[in-house]
């Protein structure tokens, strides 16, 4: 890998880790303003990133209308809090019921939205100051 591509890499990486975090956390608030919270179970659970990957958990629950539901939730943790069987409160956006999430401190994605961009803004802001000083 060239040295020049070294910064683009970094600052492709950065910007996407950050606007993961971003995402999350706007998900997160949506649903600690507007989500229904509902008893349900943990359905499954599913790995994903291999050696170093998370367990992402798919959340069957009623709806207060009284669809069932069954969706994964998009923040995945290693250990997983949860297992398959098991009975949890889970908090879903009532204008799109498939947005659904712990409920919880962990599953609303607060610190781990926080640590995402944290990690993005330092990791951008690392690579642009590389590729300033390389374009000088």
């Amino acid at each position: 890998m060239d040295v020049n591509t070294v910064p683009w890499v970094g600052i492709v990486f950065g910007a996407l880790f950050a606007g993961v975090g971003v995402h999350a956390m706007i998900v997160g608030q949506r649903l600690r303003r507007r989500g229904v919270r509902v008893p349900g179970v943990v359905a499954g659970l599913r790995w994903s990133g291999g050696d170093n990957g998370v367990y992402y958990p798919t959340l069957q629950f009623r709806t207060v209308q009284g669809f069932v539901m069954e969706t994964e939730s998009d923040l995945g943790s290693n250990p997983s809090p949860v297992r398959p069987g098991q009975q949890v409160m889970v908090v879903y956006d009532p204008e799109r019921p498939r947005h659904a999430r712990l409920d919880g401190a962990g599953g609303r994605g607060v610190l781990r939205s926080v640590l995402f961009m944290i990690v993005g803004a330092v990791v951008l802001v690392v690579s642009l100051v590389a590729a300033a000083g390389s374009w000088l």
